[in-house]
């Protein structure tokens, strides 16, 4: 029976180095070259002779179709990107010329509140009530010549007709300017 268990095991350990590649022991295994075989070298010409007995191959040539679309679809990518191009420089000029209006407006409205602040600093306003009491005779209004009235949200007067000198037809003209 000893001899059945270690033929046993020795199947055992042939199954694995088989799965594995790993053999047990201190032996190593001898690795199995495959050879390469050579090449004969013959004569050239003997060959040269053999390929001229074969057929020729068919050279691949476009046909008229393909080459037709492949030009026209070239023609228009060509004309889409000089059209995208074309584009392009155009949004860039008018970039441009937005930036040189801006710049130029922003100069324009610094003169203009430099004019303006120049012209209310040289007027006086003394000076003109002064010569507007003195030289012209113009008083101020007293209370009875002041009529007060309600403006609804508008910030200008328009006036349709006379102030009439009788302050209940005054009243009545308002209520139907008002209405």
């Amino acid at each position: 029976m000893a001899e059945i268990r270690s033929i046993d095991t020795d199947k055992r350990k042939i199954a694995d180095r088989k799965k594995t590649g790993y053999v047990d022991g201190a032996t190593v295994r001898k690795l199995q070259v495959e050879e390469r075989p050579e090449r004969r070298r013959g004569n050239r010409t003997a060959e040269r002779a053999r390929t001229a007995h074969r057929p020729a191959k068919k050279e691949k040539h476009l046909s008229i179709g393909y080459t037709l679309f492949l030009a026209t679809a070239s023609a228009l990518a060509l004309w889409i990107c000089t059209g995208y191009l074309q584009l392009q420089a155009d949004n860039t000029a008018r970039v441009k010329n937005i930036a040189a209006l801006e710049s130029q407006l922003a100069e324009l409205k610094t003169e203009n509140d430099d004019e303006y602040n120049r012209v209310v600093t040289s007027v006086d306003l003394e000076q003109i009530r002064d010569i507007a009491i003195n030289e012209l005779g113009m008083v101020y209004a007293d209370q009875d010549q002041v009529i007060l009235y309600d403006g609804e949200g508008s910030d200008y007067v328009k006036q349709y007709a006379d102030i009439p000198e009788d302050e209940k037809s005054l009243k009545g003209l308002l209520g139907t300017i008002s209405r």
